[in-house]
């Protein structure tokens, strides 16, 4: 429906036409008289503002009504008056007429999982999100850092693969499990009171080139992309994680825009969409409304499906309901009180605890349970207003992130963090039953999703190294991974066919053959050392 804006001189000769007699600003035919009775989504200029917008006043909208009809003409043309803005926006206190229910408030999907993104068990879920993609896109600028870095030493980088680069990841997010986050890498893998899945699955100073040498892009280029974006260390793998949250998961009719704060000192249970603010990039213009422009690009995704989206006074106007309300999006949120769009009469109150601008609710309904006897609108915002906040509430319990003075670091922790935190809550909504009634279900989550991870490259680290130290293997046994020594059956082969083996304990220069064998380390000993016992470990 067409905006038409009056100023107040022009409203005030309207009002005064009209109450003479005259037809005023009313239809100009029948036909469209019955076009507007009939037409439930009508509402005429005199009926509801131009906007859509209502402001709902929880101490005075009945005492208004009650005293509408005392007042005189005078007088009702000079509040029409008070209530236009300085942008010419008129507010109306009285609701339109009910009817069927408006197309912007219908919901047109079903939220929960896409058909492709079903996951058989825990650690399923996450590859949904830190993708394929992803992965190759951190392995192939990780080892590119880290040969570079090594060449300048001197000396080899060994590459990290897939699954050894799954292990990094998920001993970070089980250090985030354990709220050991703040706890020196180095305490985590060698301290014996600590988890040995630390120790068994890769050593401590590996664990530390890994971390070391992260890297999201190419550092050859970044230089020619920092010219046009800010966060070009980061953007590529940044753009991936959040095409891979839109497509995973189908919202319900509620979502929320808030900004999520990640300290850098090196911060609703799911997360659609985000933007990383970086400032103004290099040569664009500066941005008058930000919040607008941030919501619109936010919005781009759930554009004609009915949603609503609650959001706060940084972000809410009224220009931007009115355009969100052309793509079947409804708004919830608070008005600054500067703003150009709220008329004079409606600022100065001191009743009003809050300005609600809504395109959602078309009534007047208000909480009467209650003493305090809030408007519908002003519950359903608090209802769903901490939709960011207790994101960001669950995702800083468990934090994965340690310090460090690189920001792409912060950013790729935190994105860990939203990920897990993703993957739980798609998962449970396909098993329902998962877990159902443990307050720390997401701290089990982590446990259990990082155990399948690290369990492969724990199996190839045991098969692959030919001796490992004593504290490794026994921490592997705790981890339930046993070492199949082939040092326990080939003595005994060696015994019968009669070979004769170097004395483990003698020195090189002797060359001494042995053929008994230590029973203990299955080790052979000469005749001058076979009834030494060792105390030692196997290096």
């Amino acid at each position: 429906m067409a905006v038409q804006r009056f100023t107040a001189e022009m409203l005030v000769e309207m009002l005064q036409k009209g109450l003479e007699g005259e037809d005023g600003i009313g239809p100009d035919s029948e036909s469209e008289i019955s076009d507007e009775d009939n037409d439930p989504a009508y509402v005429s200029q005199g009926q509801a503002g131009v906007m859509g917008v209502s402001l709902l006043n929880e101490e005075d909208s009945s005492d208004d009504q009650e005293g509408s009809s005392d007042e005189s003409p005078e007088e009702e043309i000079q509040t029409q008056s008070d209530r236009f803005s300085k942008n010419g926006s008129y507010w109306n206190e009285n609701p339109p007429t009910h009817g069927r229910t408006k197309s912007h408030n219908i919901l047109r999907s079903c939220p929960g999982p896409t058909p492709g993104s079903v996951a058989v068990s825990p650690k399923d879920a996450p590859d949904k999100f830190i993708s394929h993609n992803i992965i190759e896109e951190v392995l192939k600028c990780t080892n590119l850092e880290g040969r570079r870095a090594a060449a300048v030493k001197g000396k080899d980088w060994k590459s990290i693969d897939k699954e050894e680069f799954l292990a990094f990841i998920d001993l970070t997010l089980l250090a985030g499990g354990d709220k050991s986050w703040d706890v020196a890498l180095r305490e985590l893998f060698l301290d014996p009171l600590q988890n040995p899945i630390y120790k068994a699955t890769m050593g401590v100073g590996r664990y530390e080139n890994i971390r070391r040498f992260l890297r999201f892009d190419d550092r050859r280029t970044r230089a020619l992309r920092l010219e046009t974006d800010h966060m070009a260390a980061f953007r590529y793998v940044w753009e991936c994680f959040l095409d891979n949250c839109r497509r995973r998961f189908i919202p319900s009719d509620c979502v929320t825009i808030d900004e999520q704060l990640v300290p850098f000192r090196g911060r609703v249970p799911y997360t659609i969409d985000g933007t990383v603010y970086t400032g103004r990039q290099p040569g664009e213009e500066i941005k008058k409304k930000l919040g607008e422009t941030v919501v619109q690009q936010l919005c781009s995704g759930i554009r004609g499906t009915g949603r609503n989206i609650t959001m706060d006074n940084f972000f809410t106007s009224v220009p931007l309901a009115e355009k969100l309300l052309e793509k079947d999006l409804t708004i919830v949120g608070t008005l600054r009180q500067n703003k150009a769009d709220i008329p004079p009469v409606m600022k100065p109150s001191k009743l009003r605890e809050i300005y609600s601008s809504d395109t959602m609710h078309d009534d007047k309904a208000v909480d009467e349970s209650n003493h305090k006897k809030k408007p519908d609108v002003i519950l359903f915002y608090n209802q769903t207003k901490g939709g960011v906040d207790i994101m960001d509430q669950m995702v800083s319990a468990y934090t994965c992130k340690r310090r460090t003075r690189r920001w792409p670091m912060v950013l790729w922790s935190n994105m860990l963090d939203v990920a897990t935190l993703n993957a739980l809550a798609s998962f449970t909504s396909q098993h329902p039953g998962y877990m159902s009634g443990i307050s720390n279900a997401r701290r089990l989550f982590i446990k259990e999703l990082g155990q399948e991870l690290v369990t492969p490259h724990m199996k190839r680290r045991m098969e692959s190294t030919p001796i490992l130290q004593k504290p490794i293997v026994e921490a592997m046994g705790r981890c339930g991974i046993i070492k199949q020594n082939p040092g326990t059956t080939q003595p005994q082969e060696d015994i019968r066919q009669g070979k004769r083996k170097r004395c483990a304990i003698c020195t090189t220069s002797k060359d001494r053959k042995a053929s008994s064998w230590f029973s203990q380390c299955t080790r052979p000993v000469c005749k001058e050392h076979r009834h030494v016992v060792l105390f030692g470990r196997n290096v």
